[in-house]
């Protein structure tokens, strides 16, 4: 018996050990970076060098003739890429841009892509990453505020903005470029020049310059000397779940401070090749991925778009020893039929943001990548959480802040929300906010510091509004300002932060509040993929759950039935499911969720949608008819 316990103590202790080793770690790679961050500003500032150019500059000074990118199996090094950024950035010069101009980039993912980014940066020009997937007025208002007096696109794309071309007349846009790289891709998309739908487009062919130009002087610094820490180095746009996209302002400080932060705390380095699709025109991929490649000196592998059953072919092909992944990625991933090449790859790691607690283990069993790490950002905000998890400790949370962390940077609350209006809770007597305790939810603040590169909020191009519901004041102090997140988070008495749901996202059922990711993980238990709402029932208070779920996921009414009523609260079980053909999505894997919840349970906004509910006492899940519509609206069933 005595030996029994001294084996289990034993266990115990080392399992202990080994949890506080993980947390220890981590807080030394935040520290790490946040230190090397702070230290590599300060050089470039004390040097006038504090644009995101000059970190590429010296990643080609040191490595001119390593890979830099791979893209539709083709390969280009540093010292090739700088020569296409200079020609490029020399045919912008004579088209008049000039620093402090904008341009509106409309482009799928390729190398591309990012030369011309680089351009911009070498004449302190900020493009504005448009969303390609915007057409009509979405795409209209995006260029629009972004002020750009050029738009750069790619063929495919020039339909979309030849339908708009006239109510482009009265912005700020005076030429289109149509940009051609001569590589023949592998989706069959359009590669040649313009096809005339634009009236004027002129063709941007790198390479075509590059022949013509073999040899191309550097651009002169000149152009760069105004750049400080708070000259924009780009705009993102916010992913426009509910409205019209905003342009978030990034900062070349910002963003700078970031691509040292991200390669030291992932220990990213020239050796590593980081095997990318997602989305360039997002931050996660333009600066966690681009940017902070040129930081770290490694090699990118540009895909041109996810794709389920290419992603471990093309990691497998192009040897990448880290990949990245956001959204609902490692979901898909799963559901690709297992393949005894499964494992069969040199990745070390995988990082970036939205993977699900309920698929983290077996992503990372099943693939046999050892390091998840997982991050929390947004574009505009002002701070980041690290996760940078190597074992079950902690597998599932968005970040941890520890002793050690905080040190460094004491600026990120969680402060406690008022259940019915959703708004920051203030006490009654002081007027200030009340931090949450270990374990309670409330909306994740981030101090704002306009003195620290990292900690400034510079908000929303041409949208004041927008920008000050952003930002709280007097919250814990007379006198302090926080950036609001707009996401539910909770921190357990590790350390760990744990997401909840975004604000809006929760609603009210029973007096309770219902976290919508918390329902999404229990259905995903076994129908795979839900985006979770809340919606108005007839003579109700307060809105029922529900859950979009799509066509091809098969589900047994009775067991589904059990599976939430064990797995979750009573007021959380979700009353109603609506079939629908694919899941709408945003270009980063966002859910959409406020067309559904308009159109909620009514048979005639449904388009054709096959609804399910559960009535009371039932022990399945039955179709949903108007006539059961109708018992609902005559208070004949009570929900």
């Amino acid at each position: 018996m005595t030996s029994t316990l001294v084996k289990v103590a034993a266990g115990v202790a080392a399992a202990a050990y080994i949890d506080a080793k993980h947390a220890v770690s981590n807080d030394l790679r935040l520290a790490r970076g946040t230190t090397a961050a702070t230290v590599g500003l300060k050089y470039r500032a004390m040097k006038n060098r504090l644009s995101l150019y000059e970190v590429f500059a010296d990643s080609v000074a040191a490595r001119p003739d390593a890979i830099a990118y791979v893209y539709e199996g083709q390969s280009w090094t540093w010292k090739q890429i700088d020569g296409d950024v200079n020609r490029v950035a020399h045919y912008l010069i004579n088209l008049g841009l000039k620093p402090g101009d904008r341009v509106a980039l409309l482009s799928g993912n390729s190398v591309s892509f990012v030369t011309v980014w680089l351009a911009c940066l070498a004449l302190n020009v900020a493009p504005a990453f448009i969303n390609h997937g915007l057409t009509g007025q979405g795409l209209l208002h995006c260029v629009k505020i972004s002020r750009a007096q050029l738009i750069i696109y790619e063929p495919e794309f020039e339909d979309n903005l030849a339908v708009i071309q006239d109510d482009l007349k009265s912005t700020h846009v005076r030429d289109y470029i149509c940009l051609r790289d001569g590589i023949q891709l592998s989706t069959g998309e359009k590669t040649e020049g313009p096809s005339g739908a634009l009236r004027d487009a002129k063709l941007l062919d790198i390479r075509a310059l590059a022949a013509q130009q073999p040899r191309v002087k550097p651009v002169d610094p000149s152009y760069r000397k105004d750049v400080d820490e708070k000259t924009p180095c780009c705009l993102i746009y916010t992913s426009g779940t509910t409205g019209l996209p905003k342009a978030a302002l990034c900062s070349h400080g910002r963003i700078g401070a970031s691509t040292y932060l991200w390669s030291r705390v992932n220990s990213f380095s020239p050796s590593d090749r980081i095997y990318t699709p997602m989305p360039l025109y997002h931050s996660s991929a333009a600066f966690l991925c681009i940017a902070t490649s040129w930081a770290a000196g490694s090699t990118v592998i540009i895909g041109r778009k996810f794709s389920a059953s290419r992603y471990w072919p093309e990691v497998r092909a192009n040897d990448a020893t880290v990949v990245q992944y956001i959204g609902e990625i490692a979901r898909y991933l799963l559901a690709v039929p297992p393949s005894p090449a499964d494992k069969e790859h040199r990745v070390r790691m995988a990082y970036g943001n939205g993977m699900r607690p309920d698929v983290w283990t077996r992503f990372r069993e099943r693939f046999g990548v050892k390091i998840v790490s997982e991050f929390y950002a947004s574009s505009e905000g002002n701070g980041a959480l690290l996760n940078y998890n190597t074992g079950p400790f902690g597998a599932g949370a968005i970040g941890r802040f520890g002793p050690l962390a905080k040190f460094f940077r004491p600026t990120f609350k969680i402060a406690r929300v008022d259940a019915i209006t959703e708004d920051i809770y203030r006490n009654p007597q002081t007027g200030l906010c009340v931090e949450c305790e270990p374990g309670e939810q409330g909306e994740f603040l981030m101090k704002i510091d306009a003195s620290k590169p990292g900690g400034d909020f510079q908000g929303y191009a041409d949208n004041p509004e927008a920008t000050k519901k952003k930002v709280v004041q007097d919250v814990f102090v007379k006198g302090d300002a926080w950036f609001r997140s707009g996401d539910l988070l909770r921190q357990d008495p590790d350390g760990f932060y744990w997401f909840q749901d975004r604000l809006g996202d929760t609603f009210r059922w029973r007096g309770e509040n219902v976290s919508t990711a918390e329902v999404a993980q229990v259905l995903g238990e076994l129908v795979g993929e839900a985006n979770v709402y809340g919606v108005e029932v007839p003579n109700t208070e307060g809105r029922a759950g529900c859950a979009a779920i799509p066509a091809n996921a098969v589900f047994d009414p009775a067991l589904l039935a059990a599976h939430v009523r064990k797995g979750l609260p009573k007021y959380a079980v979700p009353f109603f499911l609506r079939i629908v053909p694919a899941m709408e999505q945003t270009g980063t894997v966002k859910h959409l969720k406020v067309a559904l919840r308009k159109e909620g349970i009514d048979h005639a906004q449904v388009k054709g949608d096959a609804l399910w509910w559960l009535p009371p006492a039932a022990r399945e899940y039955r179709p949903f008819t108007p006539a059961d519509l109708q018992e609902l609206t005559a208070g004949r069933v009570k929900l």
